[in-house]
């Protein structure tokens, strides 16, 4: 007979997720498929040539205009370089998660299906209200993909800001110059400073100005793909596994309870309890082995890019109040981008200081030998806190976000300095 919550489950697994579709649909989009049991890897590979070679194409022109006007200023030539740092960690991370996508499809497989909850016999103990406690348990995780849904839109609607901005700028100012400044001779500017080598066949360039305006007019969406997919698949991963403790600790407080848990059967709903700690623990490790690395990266390269942006609008307070929001907006989506990242790390660490706390609060002592036992060795085991590190230097939570911040403004003094010399 099939277990009540594994019919719960996957009723959940059929509801619409509107905020992972996004994140895999990214990902796809990049040439890596982290959900293959919905959808086919047959054309991936070649999606991953075609994104690497346009990619390195655009970081080729950026690289090619920073190099052009090195020599005049740091102003002239800054939204480059934030761009192809941008473009250029896109591609490290479509290369890192196509590494380990076996991993990472496990890892969302699990996370949809709720895999760490199947199978672990807890409503097949004779327990007198079942319903209750498997719709206490329903409500905990239907609550926490809502709360993941919301948060990875929010962060969706952000990303799309500077990526509409970038798409339409060329639009709008063909039409102000053309249209409202009444230039004699007007022409569509390109999205961004770049300049894409081509050749000169006589009257005809190769590849001609539309196909080199279209080509870096595709570059914030390969920024928007990389920016939201892999770090709104970090935000669905780690909301998850708090949603998983939170079950762990609601199931542990009520361990000891004489409506939910008759005497008799504690020791084998704690054992229970025990099996579902320890399939957590290998969840958290799973996620910890894939994006430990790539953390330090991101991390590392959004102290940069905030440097960078403050540097930005320091020099843009005197051009005008539509350069301003422009990127006022871009600033918002790198620092949310590295928050999202702690913010999330930091609600996995909490909610594991809680679930030793509740270990410790069940009244254990009134119980036998077993199950003081299996008490004690869970206060042992959920001592060491569930953390996520940045390249194994340090973990992320509130404090390393305020450090981040406080080394990029750092990093902004020095550069405003140096370039006042």
């Amino acid at each position: 007979m099939q277990d009540q919550l594994d019919h719960e489950l996957e009723r959940i697994d059929k509801l619409p997720k509107l905020g992972l579709l996004w994140v895999e649909y990214s990902a796809y989009a990049l040439g890596v498929n982290i959900a293959p049991r919905k959808r086919s890897s047959k054309y991936c590979r070649l999606t991953r040539i075609l994104v690497l070679i346009v990619n390195l194409s655009i970081i080729y022109s950026l690289v090619a205009f920073i190099m052009e006007n090195y020599m005049i200023s740091f102003e002239t030539y800054v939204e480059a370089v934030l761009l192809t740092f941008q473009l250029s960690v896109g591609v490290v991370k479509m290369f890192h998660f196509q590494n380990k996508v076996e991993s990472c499809s496990q890892l969302v497989f699990s996370t949809e299906t709720g895999e760490v909850l199947k199978s672990l016999g807890l409503f097949k103990l004779d327990l007198p209200r079942k319903k209750e406690l498997l719709s206490s348990v329903s409500l905990i995780l239907l609550n926490n993909w809502m709360i993941i849904d919301r948060q990875v839109m929010f962060f969706f609607k952000i990303v799309c800001m500077p990526v509409l901005y970038y798409c339409v700028r060329p639009y709008f100012q063909y039409i102000f110059d053309c249209y409202i400044k009444d230039k004699d001779t007007c022409e569509m500017t390109l999205t961004y400073p770049a300049i894409v080598p081509y050749l000169q066949l006589g009257n005809y360039e190769f590849p001609s100005y539309v196909i080199r305006f279209f080509l870096l007019q595709s570059g914030p969406l390969w920024c928007f793909f990389a920016v939201f997919g892999f770090n709104s698949l970090f935000v669905v991963l780690t909301r998850y596994e708090s949603g998983l403790i939170k079950v762990l600790r609601f199931l542990v407080q009520n361990s000891t309870s004489d409506i939910l848990v008759p005497k008799d059967q504690r020791v084998k709903y704690l054992q229970c309890c025990v099996r579902l700690f320890a399939r957590i623990s290998s969840h958290h490790n799973q996620i910890e082995n894939l994006f430990k690395y790539i953390i330090l990266v991101q991390c590392s390269v959004s102290s940069i890019l905030i440097c960078m942006l403050l540097y930005k609008i320091s020099t843009v307070l005197e051009v005008g109040w539509v350069w301003m929001g422009m990127i006022m907006v871009y600033f918002v989506t790198i620092a949310l981008e590295i928050t999202l990242y702690n913010v999330s790390a930091q609600k996995v660490e909490s909610q594991s200081e809680l679930l030793f706390h509740d270990w410790y609060n069940c009244s254990w002592y009134n119980e036998s030998r077993e199950f003081k036992f299996m008490i004690k060795m869970m206060l042992l085991f959920s001592r060491r806190t569930f953390v996520l590190s940045v390249g194994g230097f340090t973990s992320l939570s509130h404090k390393f976000l305020v450090q981040v911040f406080r080394l990029s403004a750092n990093f902004f003094l020095l550069l405003r300095n140096m370039n006042n010399k």
